[in-house]
């Protein structure tokens, strides 16, 4: 059982000063009732060299440390997130500029860790739409890190709302081969994992995501679950697993397939999601093959 005595939360932000603003918000209204109430850093780095936002301590009711990464990319201003966390912190909870969270987020996040002695601590990321949604889009959760089942054991993770122990951090570093691409987060924590972390699932440990409208179609979802295939055809081409992932690929497609085929005549939640599977395999295959995403 882990008691943490200083948090790091840490922010990566580009060009969304009212998503930024109303995330501190709600960690302004952090509570504890499992946990001891941790002493909060919150971190902020900004991928906008030319940026006016530079909040200071009044932008917070916790401790704020703010720096500006100038090297565009996801990669560099996570890895910056990380260099600019205090040194005495135990953990880092990472959550997105354009998310907020509910008020016992981290009280949540700790007690599962506490609880399982996990090293990373995965919480739900849910949407919030910025008008009517299709019944194929909420039932097929593409906006979603979940659904999950509570205090069960995961071997990916992403960075929308996690908590890390710092030591089990390490020397891993953020790729800068996902610089543009995204994926950045998924190759870390199967790095973490790789070398020997922990993970497990916290479900009510909440954020929510805004989704504006042009995330609302379906060319947008085909486009994120090819780049989902796509980083993890990259991670196995690094790390010498291509076999298992290119049977996988395959696998998809031919699921993806029929599905598809089924779903036309019966269910256009079925068929979406038989698409998605189709251009994940091919993302993959295209990785696998040296292909930019």
């Amino acid at each position: 059982m882990t008691s943490f005595q200083h948090v790091a939360i840490a922010i990566a932000t580009f060009r969304r000063p009212e998503g930024l603003r109303r995330l501190l918000d709600s960690l302004d209204r952090l509570a504890f009732a499992r946990v001891p109430r941790p002493r909060i850093t919150v971190v902020i780095v900004d991928n906008d060299a030319q940026s006016t936002l530079k909040p200071d301590h009044r932008a917070s009711t916790h401790p704020l440390v703010y720096r500006i990464e100038p090297a565009k990319g996801l990669a560099n201003v996570r890895n910056a997130c990380l260099d600019a966390t205090p040194a005495d912190c135990d953990a880092i909870a990472f959550v997105d500029d354009d998310e907020w969270v509910v008020a016992d987020w981290l009280d949540q996040l700790l007690a599962m860790q506490c609880g399982t002695g996990a090293d990373i601590v995965q919480g739900v990321v849910l949407p919030h739409y910025a008008g009517p949604s299709p019944v194929w889009m909420r039932e097929g959760h593409y906006h979603e890190v979940g659904p999950f089942e509570d205090g069960a054991p995961l071997d990916h993770g992403a960075s929308g709302n996690v908590l890390i122990r710092r030591s089990a951090i390490g020397s891993v570093r953020f790729r800068a081969d996902f610089n543009l691409s995204g994926g950045e987060d998924v190759d870390f924590f199967h790095q973490v994992l790789s070398a020997g972390a922990t993970m497990v699932a916290a479900t009510r440990a909440i954020a929510y995501e805004a989704i504006p409208p042009e995330r609302m179609t379906l060319r947008w979802v085909l486009w994120r679950r090819y780049r989902t295939g796509h980083t993890l055809g990259s991670i196995a081409r690094t790390h010498g697993r291509r076999g298992g992932r290119m049977l996988k690929a395959l696998l998809r497609l031919g699921y993806g397939t029929v599905e598809t085929l089924a779903g036309a005549a019966t269910s256009r939640t079925r068929a979406v999601r038989g698409l998605t599977n189709i251009v994940w395999g091919l993302g993959t295959l295209a990785a696998l093959a040296g292909r930019k995403a």
